[in-house]
């Protein structure tokens, strides 16, 4: 099995392992920009077209983060409610509209932009229409990334927020305030526009928040294939601030995918050890034990991790380790128990 957890992939199955694993780390809006990218190059080199089985599941994947992200937007409405935000809790709830199909949280916000509209005496707003999910077809699936990628009628803030929150608490508490051009300097990130990005990044630049600086430029340099100098600014960002949990993880993956498989396993156990995005970083040590061929210590964390938050997860990797151990039995019992509702 290859490595899920790569932050910085270039084939489409590298975009469908990326995705996988940043939906398990909860970082739905970038899970889904990796989803879409890699559907449309799949599409765009393969000749079996949108009902070929790899563009099933990275439909069914899109879905899934869209289905999060409208999650998030009804709870940010619902918070924008209580502080009287009415325009604003607007504007989340139909943006979590027209991100899913799925009939509870749909049901959900219709709810709550009633209750908006009367207690704002407006008449009734003229929801956006929704193409559904817009992820099950290939066609539609374009449409849908409009909703958030062009940020529609949201507040810059509001939207980098948006973002930020699928960091690690410690990490979010840094990121929200670091002000206005630093979150232009993010979305652009998240976009791939990295000479945009690097340019923005360099014109923020404080040096009360060095490590984020050196974080960040290596994460960019590291996307454009220049590795040497990503490695060095994620090295010395962790000089700058032991505690930036992800510059360890920005570091180990960059190993991962390297193969220097020693040194990740390295890096991953200080992590552990000091409790560090604790979930995320067994996960990956599990990745690593696999791609070192040691298939016993894969399924020794990926089974401890069953009743953990990324329970899903870790089951699909012990289910595909037992199905190619030639344990079929115990490969079944696992995805009934905890696949038998996955979509993918």
């Amino acid at each position: 099995m290859k490595f899920l957890s790569r932050l910085f992939s270039k084939n489409t199955e590298d975009y469908l392992a990326k995705g996988a694993n940043l939906l398990a780390a909860e970082r739905f809006f970038d899970a889904r920009t990796t989803l879409e990218e890699g559907l449309r190059r799949h599409l765009e080199n393969d000749a079996h077209g949108a009902n070929d089985e790899v563009a099933i599941e990275f439909a069914a994947k899109i879905a899934l983060a869209n289905r999060e992200l409208s999650s998030l937007n009804i709870c940010e409405a619902e918070g924008a409610i209580r502080q009287g935000l009415l325009k604003k809790a607007l504007e989340h709830l139909e943006l979590a509209k027209t991100l899913t199909n799925d009939t509870v949280l749909r049901e959900k916000a219709d709810k709550l932009l009633e209750s908006v509209t009367e207690n704002a005496g407006t008449e009734k707003v003229n929801h956006v229409p929704s193409g559904g999910c817009g992820s099950c077809s290939s066609k539609g699936h374009e449409a849908s990334s409009d909703a958030v990628l062009e940020e529609p009628d949201m507040d810059l803030l509001d939207y980098y927020d948006l973002l930020i929150r699928q960091l690690p608490a410690e990490m979010y508490k840094r990121y929200k305030g670091l002000g206005e051009e630093f979150a232009y300097f993010y979305i652009a990130s998240s976009r791939d526009e990295h000479d945009k990005a690097l340019a923005l990044l360099d014109e923020w630049y404080k040096k009360d928040f060095s490590d984020i600086y050196q974080y960040e430029k290596g994460k960019v340099l590291y996307r454009i294939g220049k590795v040497e100098q990503a490695e060095t600014c994620f090295l010395d960002a962790i000089r700058l601030e032991e505690a930036n949990s992800l510059a360890h993880l920005g570091l180990a993956l960059l190993y991962m995918d390297a193969g220097r498989l020693d040194e990740a396993a390295v890096r991953l156990d200080q992590m552990i050890a000091r409790t560090m995005i604790p979930e995320q970083t067994h996960l990956l040590r599990g990745e690593v034990c696999m791609m070192a061929g040691d298939a016993a210590g894969a399924m020794d964390i990926f089974a401890g991790l069953l009743q953990s938050p990324v329970a899903k997860p870790a089951a699909e990797r012990l289910h595909h380790i037992l199905l190619e151990s030639g344990r079929h039995q115990e490969a079944a019992l696992v995805f009934k128990k905890y696949l038998g509702g996955c979509c993918h």
